[in-house]
């Protein structure tokens, strides 16, 4: 379930799921005491979020949170353009490609 800063949830579907919604996604977060006011925008592959902090940066990235794409910040504003990797992909690199430690013969 997603969730807003006024704590409406909305159950996710096929058609809104986070890894690659369909439909827009569109939230803010009021300003309060103690945080900063913001929003944060998803569509199909393309993401943006408010930030805190002031910053640069440009990544290529391939990994199973974030899929394939390109992640950047620019001054208070984080955004990714990625293709998000099937889960079974994920699950098999796991069980296939991971290291497996040595089991101790006490």
């Amino acid at each position: 379930m997603t969730t807003n800063a006024t704590k409406e949830y909305k159950p996710l579907r096929w058609y809104n799921h986070q890894a690659f919604p369909l439909v827009p996604q569109l939230e803010f977060k009021p300003e309060d005491k103690h945080n900063t006011a913001g929003f944060s925008f998803s569509w199909l592959f393309f993401r943006i979020w408010t930030l805190d902090s002031f910053g640069f940066e440009l990544s290529i990235i391939c990994d199973w949170q974030w899929g394939l794409g390109l992640i950047g910040i620019l001054p208070y504003l984080r955004w990714a353009l990625t293709i998000p990797i099937p889960m079974k992909w994920s699950i098999w690199v796991q069980r296939n490609l991971w290291r497996k430690p040595k089991s101790a013969n006490w």
